[in-house]
């Protein structure tokens, strides 16, 4: 059986490999003297990663036809949690899934998301068209399937996107999450348009969209060759293995092309502004005309897909024709060897043991020799590359495996500040118009709903802007005096939630949107936060603590949402006399599950600080350790092999780097840079003879 195993995933890869494999456009690249990462084809992956996040927001579209909901069926208050709650823990239990992610990559999970989205979508339009009975139970199955393909969705892409950008994954990875939040307004304006009073074209066109973009997802949505797999580790040798992992160094200090990024926003912004006016003119101008609905859908549509203009090949947006940092060096040592046999002055020039150029000379009669050239990108000893990478590495991280981190306090730390200020946006995004209700005493009017789901999107979007800008801004401190860490912003969210548990509780209900803002605010951080600080505090498995975190949300929904919020809502419709049939519309109802939500939102601003603090003394002993270890003299080594075997070069042999020679097939010679044109180079240079002795 093991053989028989061995060899169908043999077959398997030999079937796909004219369509995926992790070496072939590296070694086009690098034949070409191009930089093996290409920007284009990372955002291609990025964009995708945007329509991802948009189809992760049908979470928040149950909102849009509760009211439909309530009205067919004849469901209850209860009936309404117990499905928004059973598909959240479809959502959020996304555990399972790490073993497929971590062994074999994200391909097969985005056909599986494909698969439950057609199942959840094609059913629940058969619930409202009475082809399926309708009633709680067959929603709530359904409704979960759609959830399920959610939460798999959001997980399989973020955590392959901070893989793909670690030198940019703040500003990156949030311009792909604010459309989580962005895209409930999206598909408010959608179903307010294109779809107004078709509850059921509107649930066809989800599902549609959400395999259309699964489909698109597996194509291009891929880790980095330097994250070996059990997968990918099928039919590679040891030299093969270590070739692709060395791949790691070009990702790392690969930045993005600013201008392209910057497109991405700007396309954020203008979704942003368009919707801060598009959804009160929408929610309280009753004589729109079908014209002006339609022109509305359609700006929302060129709008969303003008992010593809970050793909436009065009020079000037960058990222089009980056040179080999490889060739580079090589051709800088070349330019170095070429030593002058007269200075300037006249004085002679020389070549030190790393084939740099010093100008002989005399300095109050003793002889000195002094440096003329710096060549850019050699590095002379152990220290220039200790310092390469200092001004490269981010802030220390904790390191170890799932089971050290399980046993670590700082990640259930983090997991229960997830608990703690994760009730508040549980309790208001998943039953706002319950809340509403109470507070105000008034039924809400599917325009009213429109309305709180545009500013769902447009406050957690402006969250997650401001957490990712922020994370870039602490990446890129100066090393040597960084101030600002990234768990300094912990104890904003749970400080909006506890300001949003205030002005419910003690703000008249007429104002209910203005700490509605607060929470949509503070899920948008904290959408930031999850998917951000694993890849910042801790070394590995951020996938696995990813989905770790959706598990213990899974839970805190349970509790909180199903356990507490939905059950004292029926007690007290019981206990006053309201018919289960109704909405509640007195304040009573929703006010104890609202004050606990604001004490734990309290507690949670002290867990962020704990937080922070045990973080902050783990870098300080991190760098005062980090003197100690630059001192320790080495040789300058290249993580690349040449001609098959896997070695390190000295600098003042080689100049350089090395290459890494392997192939699709694992061929020795089938190098990853190409060697035509540098070693060629090399073997013509007339000081050869010299740099190598």
């Amino acid at each position: 059986m093991p053989s028989l195993g061995k060899s169908l995933v043999r077959g398997l890869k030999k079937v796909s490999k004219p369509v995926f494999s992790q070496t072939r456009d590296v070694t086009q690249r690098k034949e070409r003297g191009l930089h093996p990462v290409s920007e284009l084809r990372r955002f291609h992956l990025l964009v995708c990663c945007f329509f991802c996040s948009v189809c992760v927001s049908l979470t928040y579209a149950f909102d849009l036809f509760t009211t439909q909901f309530r009205r067919q069926f004849n469901l209850t208050s209860s009936d309404l949690t117990i499905i928004s709650t059973v598909g959240l823990v479809f959502c959020y239990f996304t555990i399972p899934y790490t073993f497929i992610f971590e062994s074999c990559g994200p391909f097969s999970l985005f056909w599986l998301c494909g698969i439950l989205a057609a199942i959840g979508g094609f059913g629940l339009t058969g619930v409202f068209r009475g082809q399926i009975p309708g009633n709680t139970a067959t929603i709530a199955v359904f409704y979960a399937f759609l959830n399920a393909a959610s939460g798999l969705l959001d997980t399989s892409y973020v955590s392959t996107l901070v893989e793909v950008f670690p030198r940019n994954r703040g500003p990156v990875v949030c311009l792909a999450k604010v459309m989580t939040g962005l895209g409930s307004s999206v598909l408010a304006a959608m179903s307010g348009t294109f779809f107004v009073g078709s509850i059921s074209g509107f649930i066809y066109f989800l599902t549609a969209l959400v395999m259309v973009v699964c489909i698109w997802a597996s194509l291009v949505i891929v880790l980095p060759p330097y994250i070996v797999n059990w997968w990918r580790r099928q039919d590679k040798t040891q030299v093969e293995v270590t070739a692709l992992r060395s791949m790691s160094t070009y990702y790392e200090r690969k930045f993005v092309p600013v201008p392209r990024l910057a497109i991405g926003y700007t396309v954020v912004l203008l979704l942003l502004v368009f919707f801060t006016i598009e959804a009160p003119v929408m929610a309280y101008v009753s004589n729109i005309s079908r014209g002006g609905r339609m022109a509305v859908g359609a700006i929302t549509v060129v709008l969303t897909l003008c992010i593809f203009l970050m793909l436009l090949p065009f020079r000037a947006l960058g990222g089009m024709n980056d040179s080999d940092p490889e060739l580079e060096k090589l051709e800088d040592s070349y330019a170095a060897t070429h030593a002058k046999e007269i200075g300037v002055e006249g004085d002679l020039v020389q070549l030190d043991d790393f084939g740099q150029e010093r100008e002989a000379g005399k300095e109050d009669g003793v002889e000195t020799m002094e440096p003329i050239h710096n060549t850019k990108g050699i590095d002379t000893s152990s220290q220039s590359e200790d310092a390469a990478g200092k001004h490269s590495r981010q802030d220390p991280r904790y390191t170890g495996t799932i089971k050290d981190y399980l046993l670590s306090i700082d990640t259930w730390l983090i997991m229960l500040l997830f608990v703690f200020y994760g009730c508040m946006g549980t309790i208001v995004m998943y039953n706002s118009s319950t809340i509403s209700i109470a507070l105000s005493g008034r039924e809400r009017s599917t325009q009213l709903s429109a309305l709180y789901t545009a500013f769902l999107g447009v406050g957690s979007s402006v969250g997650r802007i401001a957490f990712g800008l922020f994370e870039a801004y602490v990446q890129h401190q100066d090393p040597e005096n960084r101030k600002i860490l990234v768990t300094m912003a912990l104890p904003f969210s749970p400080t909006l939630a506890f300001l949003a548990g205030l002005s419910l509780l003690l703000l008249p209900g007429s104002t209910v949107l203005l700490p509605f803002i607060l929470v949509y605010l503070e899920e948008g951080v904290f959408a930031g936060i999850n998917a951000l600080i694993f890849p910042c505090l801790f070394e590995s498995n951020h996938n696995f603590l990813y989905n770790l975190s959706f598990f213990v949300q899974m839970c805190a929904i349970i509790s909180f949402n199903l356990g507490m919020f939905g059950r004292n809502i029926d007690m007290q419709q019981r206990r006053l006399g309201i018919p289960m049939d109704l909405e509640c519309n007195v304040k009573v109802c929703v006010q104890m599950p609202l004050i606990v939500a604001t004490v734990l939102a309290f507690c949670g601003i002290f867990v962020a600080l704990a937080i922070h603090i045990r973080y902050a003394a783990f870098v300080r002993r991190s760098q005062q350790r980090r003197p100690e270890s630059g001192t320790r003299t080495q040789k300058a080594r290249a993580p690349w092999a040449i001609d098959g075997t896997a070695h390190h070069t000295d600098n003042k042999a080689s100049g350089g780097g090395g290459a890494v020679a392997m192939g699709e097939t694992g061929a020795p010679g089938c190098a990853l840079t190409s060697p035509k044109r540098t070693r060629a180079a090399y073997a013509a240079s007339p000081t050869r003879g010299r740099a190598e002795r």
